[in-house]
């Protein structure tokens, strides 16, 4: 079972072998139970490729808002939206359902779209990590991301979380300047789009984050414990970026020479077009 298979304690609740990417990772449902601990409501799914080893992984209590992952992510979105609803929200890469089980938990009237690759790990993840929420306000796609977003209707969206890799490398497509244009224009006024960007080096998500800039309104590359979150804003309302701001850095330190004041200094509310970098 490769290097997990001498931890105690874990339960493995279903195992299959990725064959839709070719990755060649081992994907396993695991639940963990720990004597004398109060707090055993969390489960897995873990990806194993050779020596290398990534999970992702929910609360089962749907009392329970925040997920273990992502923190710095579910807090960017937190810091935007405050308690306001969102509307529709797009996440791309489903395998866990961590961000969407956040969303439907957190936000009551939120519409979840996810859109997953692998057809296999759409049916685990309805089968070992739906709630009763999620079966009413989450839908699950089996198509490209790419594709999808390329033909989305623009502005459709509130909230795009992107969360795309092929076993533990970010999806090389992630980078491209065009994705960044296609997903601003399926943002809504007053949007955020996150991306994930785990494993990716500081110089490559400071090319992205430039890209980005290029068709956002504002952008944040916030980094968290040695990974790489990057927040693009869509806004008709300038005046919400230095609350904002405010609230972001409370929790984590934004590099200051990318981006956030660089492209909106002085710039006028209805000129989104300043590419000052």
């Amino acid at each position: 079972m490769g290097i997990l298979s001498s931890i105690e304690n874990r339960i493995i609740v279903e195992s299959f072998t990725d064959e839709e990417t070719g990755a060649g990772v081992r994907f396993s449902v695991v639940d963990y139970v720990y004597p004398f601990c109060h707090k055993n409501d969390i489960r897995r799914i873990e990806f194993e490729n050779e020596e290398s080893y990534l999970y992702s992984s929910i609360y089962l209590s749907d009392k329970r808002d925040f997920q273990p992952m992502y923190p710095c992510a579910q807090r960017i979105i937190d810091c935007f939206f405050g308690r306001q609803s969102i509307g529709k929200a797009l996440v791309l890469g489903c395998a866990g359902c961590t961000f969407p089980r956040f969303l439907v938990n957190r936000y009551p009237q939120c519409r979840v779209t996810g859109v997953e690759y692998s057809a296999r790990l759409i049916n685990i993840a309805k089968k070992h990590f739906f709630n009763s929420e999620m079966q009413k306000r989450f839908e699950i796609i089996n198509d490209d991301a790419f594709m999808f977003v390329k033909e989305a209707e623009a502005g459709s969206y509130s909230l795009v979380f992107v969360d795309l890799f092929v076993a533990e490398k970010i999806h090389s497509s992630v980078l491209s300047p065009d994705f960044a244009a296609d997903l601003c224009r399926i943002c809504g006024e007053n949007s955020v789009c996150i991306f994930n960007l785990f494993g990716l080096a500081g110089s490559s998500a400071r090319r992205l984050a430039k890209a980005a800039a290029e068709n956002f309104d504002a952008v944040y590359l916030i980094e968290d414990y040695r990974k790489y979150f990057l927040a693009l804003i869509k806004t008709n309302d300038m005046g919400r970026l230095p609350a904002f701001e405010k609230r972001v850095k409370r929790f984590a330190e934004i590099d200051n020479k990318i981006l956030a004041g660089e492209i909106n200094e002085a710039k006028p509310p209805t000129d989104k077009k300043n590419k000052g970098l």
